[in-house]
């Protein structure tokens, strides 16, 4: 069935920068696909996720994925190296003083408590269209792009860091059970699956997620976004704080903005 899906390229353009998808029209497995019924499928394979078969197409790899159930498992993880340039909001989240914690839990504690970071961000983010990145460390990465989250990705992305704060605890009467930063920076760059030497990843690659790594250092229980994030966006967070960070690698002041949860 999968061989007659149309070729990584114009999958990955599809996938991330929701352009038509006219092209897949012709080909034997989405039309196939498509005649199965099933309450919820693959956007862009039409892989089945439900109904009387949809067993048999989890066993040959067309399980939701984890980076992002709307799509399958072969779409996304098990497909080729690859990928296209496409806009984007990436977004990082971190755990504050995770060397003062690994220090005063024991490793036991230490793994539980991340774990329960992970299940919560990566299940906050989902449920505002992220794709999930990298989730590694204290840090988790998601990005948000058009062909999924919509034109409005950068609000989903703003969205979706706000409930991950709250999720941990921000502006909740009981208060935040980890100390989390969020920062968002919106760009075009490289999103895809990269690898070398029989390992493959999943992640997106340039200025973009760099400077989003940078804006999360910056945040305090809350959300630093770029102009290019916020501008675009800015009537609905209009009471977001203007600051200018000089950020390491950056050679002239990024200018951001403050988003409480």
């Amino acid at each position: 069935m999968g061989a007659s899906i149309v070729p990584m390229d114009a999958r990955w353009r599809a996938i991330f920068r929701g352009e038509t998808t006219a092209a897949w029209a012709p080909r034997l497995g989405r039309r196939a696909f498509a005649l199965v019924p099933a309450a919820m499928r693959c956007k862009f394979c039409n892989a089945p996720f439900t109904g009387a078969i949809a067993g048999v197409f989890r066993l040959l790899g067309y399980a939701p994925s984890r980076k992002n159930p709307q799509l399958c498992a072969r779409c996304i993880e098990s497909a080729p190296e690859g990928g296209c340039v496409s806009p984007l909001s990436v977004l990082f989240a971190d755990v504050r003083s995770y060397t003062t914690l690994a220090e005063r839990l024991s490793s036991v504690e230490v793994k539980d408590l991340l774990s329960r970071f992970y299940a919560t961000a990566s299940g906050a983010l989902l449920r505002h269209e992220a794709v999930l990145a990298q989730i590694a460390g204290d840090e988790v990465m998601a990005l948000f792009v058009p062909g999924l989250a919509g034109p409005g990705y950068r609000s989903r992305a703003i969205d979706g860091g706000r409930a991950l704060l709250r999720a941990m605890g921000y502006g909740t009467p009981e208060g935040n059970w980890l100390e989390v930063g969020v920062g968002i920076s919106s760009g075009e760059q490289f999103v895809g699956n990269v690898g070398g030497g029989g390992f493959k990843d999943f992640t997106s690659l340039g200025d973009v997620t760099n400077t989003a790594a940078r804006l999360q250092a910056k945040a305090r229980g809350d959300i630093v976004v770029d102009a290019a994030t916020y501008v675009p966006v800015a009537a609905k967070y209009a009471n977001a704080e203007r600051a200018e960070f000089d950020l390491k690698g950056k050679r002239e002041p990024v200018q951001t903005y403050r988003i409480g949860p």
